[in-house]
């Protein structure tokens, strides 16, 4: 019988193939071979191999989804010197040996791209910051800290789930019930940190104990995969028993810590600082420990991974959460507003402050082999640098809301002084100019500013009750502040104001004096610079020897490190009360982050058609040059 072509073979879904002939088309011979012509699998000649046939047909079934999934799938993978084609993927070869021959290669069933459920894990983790941001809202240092805090817990169990997938989890039925784990303490995060605050000394003790629980789970769960991983391992080869049973010990120990942790968080106790900042060292330590296994016993390193696309992957959604908050940012906003043109372009620069950052990273990808070492230190300097995208993305909607209260503010402030000062009305007349301009306001629109109303009315009467508050005589000549007795009213507001976009933002304060806007606004530029500097480390870190900077690279960094110059310049001027103020009254902030990545992008681009350009014309002069010689 003649062969069909390959092309037979990807045309077979033309073929109308119904369940019960899948069923019932595959029969055993007295061979041993199943019979798949009825799946509409061409029939093969004597030519092909019996091991040839089963595999191809294994691979029929497994990409029709038609073969059952897998209770437990081995991470080894055997096979022969001569053999050319890599097993099937997560079979277990050579059942009947224990040991690998010397004509055998032993390699991990590594996948090269990441599978759904992976990207569907990392949805949890950021679940888990639009959870805390709901509940916290980053405005002043205290609520910053306990940002990075609560980050830096999830983002490094989640690094520790990534190392051991990418080299060891393959589908399968207990794959799959590890992920429902996983997905389970992620839920358990999002409990603890509604009310995660390391500031308030021995007030939160019970909500640290259920983490330390939470953090004790996960690593238990982890020892439990990598034991499962050597004992595949330990049935082909002992060169891999040492490393897996020392990142067994390190998770061991690490969930022992966190154990031991919950003794310090007993009710009434009163723990101090310092016992928080051991989170931070365990998680530090138990990183390094599992990377640097890695790097001595290069077997169980992450070469062939999918690993850098697992970065990538949670950078993306890391962007991602910034389009939700752009869409909540809108709502705040102007949903109680005509929509303004101002208002507009800050979110419109919003958006595009979202589209270049993912242009910055995405347009710039790592090499494809730039060393495994460097791998892993590209991977985990991620941390910094998604600390800094979350600075923007999260600093990108604080910064709107602070311009937002702002110029409320200011136009209410702007009324009560032509009342006061120009006017000089008192008593009934004042109140209601006053009334009227807190009308404008829209405070009853907004449950969390209605409920400031009682308390802003009732200073209102206050001032209308004081005699001659706004004569002359109490203002003094050429004033044009308001009096001291509007000091009271004027606080109020603003925390009513601020309480309104961001409920957990009380404060007291006058906007020239509120502490928060002067850490949205410090730490969003500081964000901004120390993505840059990653960014431009992630460029440095993927050049090797035989693959130098570029003309493009060499622009690419310099004009990095000159606009992260530029931002921890500006974050610097908050120190000035007056410059913040002016800056965020006008709105600038968020076009001049907007013009600082246009200039990278715009930059990234010549250069990169400079490079590109330089290139052409040397191997154009190259080709003309070995014509000649090949003429002579």
């Amino acid at each position: 019988m003649t062969r069909l072509p390959t092309s037979h073979f990807d045309m077979r879904r033309s073929d109308s193939i119904n369940s019960s002939t899948a069923l019932t088309g595959v029969q055993r011979t007295n061979s041993g071979i199943s019979s798949i012509e009825h799946l509409g699998v061409p029939r093969t000649d004597s030519s092909r191999s019996a091991a040839s046939t089963a595999s191809w047909g294994l691979d029929y079934l497994q990409e029709e989804k038609i073969a059952p999934l897998k209770w437990i799938k081995s991470p080894v993978n055997v096979r022969t010197d001569s053999s050319r084609e890599a097993s099937d993927n997560g079979e277990e070869n050579n059942k009947n040996t224990n040991a690998t021959t010397a004509n055998e290669v032993l390699h991990l069933s590594v996948r090269e791209n990441a599978n759904t459920i992976e990207l569907f894990s990392d949805l949890f983790f950021i679940a888990n910051l639009e959870t805390f941001t709901s509940a916290h809202s980053v405005n002043n240092v205290n609520t910053l800290v306990a940002y990075i805090s609560f980050f830096s817990i999830i983002w490094f169990t989640w690094f520790q789930i990534t190392l051991h997938d990418v080299r060891f989890s393959l589908d399968s039925g207990y794959e799959r019930v590890c992920k429902l784990a996983q997905f389970c303490i992620f839920v358990g995060f999002a409990f603890v940190g509604s009310s995660f605050d390391p500031e308030q000394d021995g007030q939160n003790n019970q909500n640290f104990r259920i983490l330390c629980h939470i953090l004790l789970g996960s690593r238990f769960l982890m020892v439990i995969q990598y034991s499962v991983a050597l004992h595949f391992v330990r049935r082909h080869t002992e060169s891999m028993t040492w490393p897996l049973s020392l990142t067994i010990a390190t998770l061991v120990f690490s969930g022992g810590s966190f154990l031991s942790m919950t003794v310090s968080f007993n009710p009434g106790a009163k723990p101090g600082l310092g016992i928080y900042y051991l989170y931070y060292v365990i998680l530090g330590v138990e990183a390094a420990v599992t990377l640097g296994i890695s790097i001595v016993w290069r077997k169980t390193g992450f070469k062939r991974t999918h690993l850098t696309e697992r970065m990538g992957l949670l950078t993306l959604v890391i962007i991602g959460e910034g389009a939700i908050g752009a869409t909540k940012t809108v709502g705040k906003v102007m949903g109680n507003d005509d929509v303004r043109l101002d208002a507009t372009l800050l979110i419109a620069c919003m958006v595009l402050i979202l589209l270049l950052s993912w242009m910055l990273y995405f347009d710039n990808p790592p090499e494809c082999n730039f060393g495994s070492i460097r791998q892993q230190v590209w991977a985990v300097l991620h941390f910094p640098f998604h600390l800094g995208m979350i600075g923007i993305v999260e600093g990108s909607q604080q910064i709107i809301l602070a311009w937002h209260v702002l110029r409320r503010f200011i136009s209410f402030r702007k009324d009560v002084r032509v009342a006061c000062i120009e006017q000089h009305l008192d008593g009934a007349a004042l109140v209601r100019a006053i009334t009227k301009a807190l009308d404008e306001l829209k405070l009853d629109d907004d449950s969390n500013g209605r409920d400031w109303l009682p308390r802003i009315l009732d200073e209102v009467r206050t001032l209308g009750n004081t005699t001659d508050v706004c004569s002359l005589g109490s203002l003094g000549a050429g004033t044009s502040s308001l009096p001291p007795a509007f000091d009271t009213l004027t606080r109020t507001l603003t925390t009513a104001l601020a309480d309104s976009v961001n409920p957990s933002s009380s404060s007291a304060a006058l906007p020239a004096q509120h502490p928060g806007y002067m850490a949205i606004y410090a730490y969003y530029w500081g964000s901004l610079s120390l993505a840059l500097v990653f960014l431009a480390l992630f460029i440095l870190i993927t050049r090797r020897t035989d693959r130098p900077l570029t003309l493009s690279d060499r622009a690419a960094l310099a004009v990095r490190a000159a606009v992260a110059l530029t931002a921890l310049g500006l974050a610097a001027a908050a120190a000035s009360d007056r410059f913040l103020m002016l800056y965020l009254e006008n709105g600038a902030t968020l076009p001049t982050v907007a013009a600082c990545f246009l200039i990278i992008v715009a930059f990234d681009r010549w250069a990169k058609g400079v490079s590109a350009s330089r290139l052409r014309r040397e191997l154009t002069g190259s080709l003309e040059y070995w014509d000649k010689e090949l003429q002579e």
